[in-house]
């Protein structure tokens, strides 16, 4: 038998998605909420890290601009395409786990983000560090990283459709996704 490499993206994302259910683990238990939000909000702030000016990427200060607006069932990405792009790798990736959906069926849950352990700023304080090892570790970009990201967002959908219906879980990854690139500052990178 014969190894099939997986492309860097897939190879990357399965890395991500095993080390960030170790770093979401508490008490033996991992939270299917909190996990979803947790890694979508790290694929939202990486896309809108790969948008802001280099020196600004680089820990120099300035503010991100904005380009997703929530609607209750569904996503605009206000002109920018990074942002569809997102929700369709999300919407691909989940296909290539034998659970097609279209964008229509997304339901953002009306509690937003509330339903999670951790805030915005509690997970990216605990997985900032991780991404930034990955992207270094595997010579990623910003907006790679933010497939790499995508790609584990729809892994952990997959492993936890039984906790939470898939088109909900659809909603809170786009919720997190959102969530994250509405809010991105630059993040130092660790190391």
């Amino acid at each position: 038998m014969t190894y099939q490499p997986h492309h860097p993206l897939v190879e990357a994302a399965l890395l991500m998605d095993r080390s960030i259910r170790l770093l979401l683990t508490e008490a033996d238990a991992l939270h299917a909420e909190t996990w979803i939000l947790g890694v979508a909000r790290m694929a939202g702030t990486e896309l809108q890290r790969s948008l802001l000016p280099e020196a600004t990427r680089a820990g120099a200060g300035g503010g991100g601009r904005r380009f997703w607006s929530r609607q209750p069932r569904l996503v605009e990405a206000s002109g920018d395409q990074q942002g569809r792009r997102l929700v369709a790798v999300l919407l691909a990736s989940l296909a290539q786990l034998g659970e097609p959906m279209a964008e229509e069926a997304i339901i953002c849950p009306p509690e937003g983000s509330a339903g999670a352990l951790l805030n915005l700023e509690q997970t990216r304080e605990r997985l900032g560090a991780l991404v930034a090892a990955c992207a270094r570790s595997h010579g990623l970009e910003a907006a790679e990283m933010a497939e790499v990201l995508t790609i584990a967002t729809a892994l952990a959908l997959h492993q936890c459709r039984e906790l939470v219906p898939l088109t909900l879980g659809a909603g809170l990854a786009v919720t997190g996704l959102v969530e994250g690139a509405r809010t991105a500052r630059p993040m130092a990178m660790a190391g």
